[in-house]
This record gives structure tokens, C-alpha cells and sequence, in this order.
């Protein structure tokens, strides 16, 4: 009988997957469009909250980190401390994963015909606070956001890995980017470990961006397990390259025991 009952419900979560592809972009459209009206940061970065909480809720995604890390990324975000927090790409989800744990991120990214699906507008990019790469820019406009930054203000998550299968199986993608070392700030990295590699981006291997995202909706109460590890300072004559390998390494250590 719990057979047959599991059986429907599978069936049943297949069936209504259109439906629930339709009602997340609506809902990514009208939190978008409510965000159009907002201008103070406190209500922007509550609805953002607030919606990203309700996505994950609709993508059936559970995430878990401790308490202890959560206390000591708001310390971090109410000091004055000037740095930059990366993370292990993986998904076209991550975004989203991150938004609904940490409060008042803001982050470094690329510029896909998605945000307009979604509605997402320059202009609440700007109330969000993200950062589009653009060739010549990026770090500069980084550098000013840190050396700027008032205890409290959002802090910028950067992804230096492409997102792509690693060359080593279980380990995390391979750091390409050097626009969160360039200017030797510490460095809080944060991971994220997926119950296993069926959400994966794989893009090198010729996977489209629309595969990516759709499968995002054939997983039932799926785990994700996030970790903050210590913050990250560059060494006396340490280069940009040694400091965002030793980066990379601590963050890979760390991502194997998870």
C-alpha cells in the first residue's frame, strides 16, 4: 500500500511540474515587481528574504547550517571589518540558496537572459546591490564597494570558480577568477554541498541553461548543507595566485568533510 501511495505521489509531482514552473516565474515577476516600488534598503532586503525563503520552499530545497554560523556571519556583517565572501559555484540555484540564508549579500554576477524572464530590471539590480561583470570594471567597482563598506552594509559574495564539472570528481570547481584576491582583502568562504551532483550545472559538458533550470524542479525535499569557514587573510609577499590557491585548497579541505 505505501508503495502504491508513493508511487501516485511521484506521479502526481511530475504531472503538476509545469504548473510549478509557471508559479515560480510569476512569483520571481511579482517579487521583482514589488521590489520596483521599495526604497528603503531595510524593506528591500526583507522582501528579498522573504521571496527567496518562499522559492526554496517551491523548489522543495532544505537547507541546513548551524546556528553557530549564521551568529558569526551577522557579527561579521555589523562590524566595520572590510572583506569579500566567496563560494563554491554549482548550480544556477546558488543565487538563490544564498540569498534565502545570508541577510544582505550582494553579489558579483553575469548578466543572462533569465533576469529578464524573471523581470529582474537594472534598476533593482541596483537596489539589490549586485555587481554585473563587465570587462575592465568589475574590480574596480569591488574595490570601492569594500573599501567603502560601514558596518552593516551587504557584503559581496563572489563565485572565482566557472561553475563547471571540476577536473578532480568530488572536489569543488577549480578557481579561474582572481576579482575577490585581486586586492589582497580577507576572504569568509562559505560552501555549498548538494546532496549529490543530479543539480549540477554542466554546462562544459553541453548541458543549456534551460535544462539546468527545470531540473531544479524534479527533486523532493533535497538537502543542501552550507558551512562558513574562518576568515581567510592574505599572507606578507603573498601573490594574488598563491593567495586565491591557499583559498581555494582551505575551502576544498573543508568541502571534503561536510
Amino acid at each position: 500500500m505505501d508503495y502504491i501511495i508513493s508511487l501516485i505521489k511521484t506521479f502526481l509531482f511530475y504531472i503538476l511540474m509545469p504548473f510549478r514552473v509557471i508559479f515560480f516565474i510569476i512569483l520571481m515577476r511579482f517579487s521583482n515587481i514589488v521590489l520596483s516600488y521599495l526604497q528603503d534598503e531595510a524593506s528591500i532586503f526583507s522582501v528579498i528574504l522573504v521571496f527567496n525563503k518562499l522559492f526554496m520552499f517551491i523548489l522543495s530545497l532544505n537547507i541546513n547550517i548551524s546556528k553557530e554560523d549564521l551568529i558569526t556571519y551577522m557579527k561579521y556583517l555589523y562590524s566595520d571589518k572590510k572583506f569579500i565572501c566567496t563560494f563554491n559555484h554549482t548550480t544556477v540555484n546558488d543565487g538563490f540558496i544564498l540569498a534565502s540564508t545570508f541577510q544582505r549579500g550582494c553579489y558579483v554576477v553575469l548578466k543572462v537572459f533569465m533576469f529578464a524572464l524573471a523581470g529582474y530590471t537594472d534598476s533593482n539590480n541596483d537596489k539589490f546591490g549586485s555587481i554585473y561583470v563587465e570587462k575592465g570594471k568589475t574590480t574596480q567597482i569591488i574595490k570601492n564597494r569594500v573599501d567603502n563598506r560601514k558596518a552593516g552594509d551587504p557584503v559581496i559574495f563572489i563565485a572565482p570558480g566557472s561553475g563547471n564539472t571540476p577536473q578532480i570528481p568530488g572536489n569543488i570547481t577549480e578557481f579561474t577568477g582572481k576579482g575577490a584576491f585581486v586586492h589582497g582583502y580577507p576572504i569568509l568562504p562559505v560552501l555549498i554541498k548538494y546532496e549529490d551532483e543530479s543539480l549540477n550545472y554542466n554546462h562544459d559538458n553541453g548541458e543549456s541553461m534551460v535544462h539546468s533550470c527545470l531540473k531544479l524542479f524534479l527533486v523532493q525535499n533535497y538537502r543542501i548543507d552550507i558551512k562558513l569557514c574562518d576568515m581567510v587573510e592574505i599572507k606578507e609577499k603573498e601573490t594574488i595566485n598563491e593567495y586565491r590557491d591557499r583559498v581555494y585548497n582551505i575551502m576544498n579541505e573543508q568541502y571534503q568533510k561536510m
